[in-house]
């Protein structure tokens, strides 16, 4: 009877450190955000310039846990080419983000030898130095505060199979939200 009353106990003190101590899985609460920035314009010249603006605010899942943020942390970013007229190319296509400001860079990437067609349903992974990285996190330091980006599609000395070409892209920058449990 005494080896049983001892693995009761035993068992009793273990099952109460586990839950004094144990892990508790609403510790972080963590929702991905895509910010999902659409470009798009149709045109005969040498270059292409376009600029879009967006806020945390016009996406549902931010908006949804504004009052329980604790942080946002940029994880990574991609372009994509959704629909551009047959043989669209350019030299030089550079993607730069902004903050509201419309001048304080965040970062900027640019692709050489572009080919529109190349990034059709194939997203290519923008790369940030961790100084961009840093950036982008020092902007989104408070949570709570609604945060608007600019961002700018150019291209340079495009060239078409036909006149006037077409092009739609978007850019997803994907972040993680950390939610008060």
């Amino acid at each position: 009877m005494k080896k049983l009353n001892k693995f009761f106990a035993a068992a009793l003190f273990g099952i109460s450190l586990f839950f004094v101590n144990g892990c508790d899985p609403f510790d972080d609460l963590y929702v991905n955000l895509a910010m999902d920035i659409e470009f798009s314009t149709a045109g005969a010249g040498q270059t292409i310039f376009i600029s879009s603006a967006l806020c945390l605010s016009d996406f549902e899942d931010y908006e949804d846990n504004v009052d329980e943020l604790e942080e946002i942390r940029y994880v990574s970013s991609a372009y994509f080419t959704t629909n551009a007229t047959s043989g669209l190319r350019a030299q030089t296509l550079t993607i730069t983000l902004y903050q509201e400001d419309g001048f304080t860079k965040l970062f900027d990437y640019t692709i050489t030898n572009f080919v529109a067609n190349t990034y059709i349903n194939n997203p290519l992974e923008i790369t940030l130095s961790q100084q961009e990285i840093d950036d982008i996190n020092a902007y989104l330091t408070n949570p709570k505060e609604d945060k608007c980006f600019v961002a700018t599609l150019e291209a340079t000395n495009v060239q078409s199979d036909s006149s006037p070409y077409q092009l739609s892209s978007k850019v997803d920058i994907l972040t993680e939200l950390k939610i008060k449990p």
